[in-house]
């Protein structure tokens, strides 16, 4: 069970309901199959009281609502209005189309108008191996916007493993905004192959003197590393000692990554064993609080 004594926040948390006639899905490219996608979704829903009841018992103040692509694409529906009913609790992370020239507007109508603390822009490299999505001119029209209104940037980049294409990219955005704090979801890829030393590479490490990029490990990272043998309280320590403790936090991924939520809130309390209780309280809660939940 979760220790009581812990405080936690969680900074990444899918939220989606089976009530599909008044929120449509779009389950194109799932990677677990459309019917047994929608057999979950019908079975064990991540509704806002579901949600909120694991928060309840796993020490959990809050949490930031991150739109699920896997089954709304862009349609944030939902994740706004579970955010716009439950204020106290979370906000919502949208998604949208980085290069679709209607999302600077759509962006800015949304946030103006809802309980919206940040957007999440999510993609693939192009033929080139290059991630033009991230910041081409239609892309940095999305950034002005979301830079204008204070929104968080939330960054997804695929496939799952260290790119300096991307890296790279992002850690130029950051410089061009230097007041937008930037989250790489699933701490930008760490690598799994050379132990705990190797999950931080020369092109993570380019990232240590950029202030506004922050840092999410999520339970995907757990269980890869369960894979590789890589224990997660060396890769936090890690991660504190080269990013500081201000610029990480956790995120369950709860709703997609299938592990129950008790497992969740125990290994992220186990990953930050080897962390004074200053870092652990930054890293648990207080980060992602400030950012998603603005307190």
């Amino acid at each position: 069970m979760p220790n009581p004594r812990v405080k936690l926040f969680d900074a990444h948390a899918h939220f989606f309901t089976n009530d599909i006639d008044r929120y449509p899905v779009d389950l194109t490219g799932a990677r677990e199959g459309r019917d047994a996608l929608l057999a979950r979704l019908e079975r064990d829903p991540a509704t806002a009281e579901r949600v909120f009841a694991l928060w309840d018992v796993s020490g959990v103040t809050g949490g930031a609502a991150v739109q699920y692509n896997t089954v709304y694409k862009t349609d944030n529906s939902y994740t706004v209005d579970v955010a716009d009913a439950h204020r106290d609790r979370t906000s919502a992370v949208l998604i949208l189309a980085a290069a679709d020239p209607a999302t600077p507007e759509k962006l800015r109508l949304t946030a103006q108008g809802h309980n919206v603390s940040g957007l999440r822009l999510f993609g693939y490299p192009d033929a080139e191996g290059e991630y033009p999505w991230l910041d081409s001119p239609a892309a940095l029209a999305t950034w002005d916007v979301a830079a204008d209104l204070g929104l968080h940037m939330v960054l997804m980049y695929a496939p799952g493993v260290p790119s300096e294409a991307a890296l790279g990219r992002i850690v130029a955005l950051a410089r061009r905004y230097p007041d937008t704090v930037i989250a790489l979801d699933h701490c930008g890829w760490p690598g799994i192959e050379n132990g705990v030393a190797g999950t931080i590479g020369p092109e993570h490490r380019a990232l240590a003197d950029v202030p506004n990029i922050h840092f999410k490990f999520t339970q995907i990272n757990f269980n890869r590393f369960a894979e590789a043998g890589i224990d997660p309280a060396g890769f936090v320590r890690l991660l504190v000692d080269s990013y500081g403790a201000g610029r990480v936090m956790w995120g369950s991924d709860y709703g997609n990554t299938k592990n129950s939520y008790v497992e969740m809130v125990h290994e992220a309390i186990k990953a930050t064993g080897l962390l004074d209780e200053g870092e652990r309280d930054q890293v648990l809660h207080a980060n992602g609080a400030r950012l998603f939940a603005g307190r």
